[in-house]
């Protein structure tokens, strides 16, 4: 009988191990493309990815960090379909992430960062959980979308600022939460659909022609 294979979760937990990596990360980007592609409708601006609906038990951290981060979005005034996409990339790895912690706890109860391993020789040998390694790059992966997505009161304030300026140029109209720039608020301002549209307009300085 052959190897049973582990789920995508799992895999993750454990680190990655051998050549696993990469089809894990591709199943990631794979349910992105999907996220991406589903219709949004006025009742549903933003649905929640097919593959995290499909299996709600599973994917319950992803999905529970779907519904808080995309109404933070949507609050910021920065919920827009075409961000479903990088969404469904930092909720999985969010799970992910969240999935090694609890394997590395349950792996050593006392804390620590060190397990007993043994090689194919029979011989045993101390070694940094793969867990931590894993949950460096998962953090990575986080940080780097914690930007993009101001999910940070630091980063929050970088996007603001631009914002606040891309405002004052009539260009990008600022998003609900920030009433610091009123005259940015436009006619179309509540509708999610509709959110920083302004895109084709000059960029900064441009002189009229």
């Amino acid at each position: 009988m052959g190897r049973r294979k582990d789920d995508p979760l799992l895999q993750a937990a454990k680190g990655f191990p051998g050549r696993r990596k990469g089809k894990v990360e591709a199943e990631i980007e794979a349910a992105a493309e999907a996220a991406a592609a589903l219709p949004a409708t006025a009742a549903d601006p933003f649905p929640i990815p097919d593959v995290f609906v499909k299996a709600p038990v599973y994917w319950g951290e992803a999905i529970k960090v779907w519904k808080e981060q995309s109404e933070v979005l949507r609050t910021a005034g920065r919920r827009r379909p075409g961000y479903r996409r990088a969404l469904t990339r930092y909720c999985m790895w969010t799970q992910f992430y969240v999935s090694a912690a609890e394997q590395l706890r349950r792996d050593l109860p006392r804390g620590g960062a060190s397990i007993k391993v043994k090689k194919g020789d029979g011989e045993t040998v101390i070694r940094t959980h793969p867990n931590i390694e894993f949950m460096a790059k998962a953090e990575t992966a986080l940080r780097l979308l914690d930007a993009e997505f101001g999910f940070t009161p630091v980063r929050d304030q970088d996007l603001v600022r631009v914002e606040s300026f891309n405002a004052s140029q009539g260009k990008l109209p600022l998003g609900g939460a920030h009433p610091a720039s009123p005259a940015a608020r436009t006619a179309g301002f509540n509708d999610p659909m509709d959110l920083m549209n302004g895109s084709d307009s000059q960029p900064p300085g441009a002189r009229p022609n």
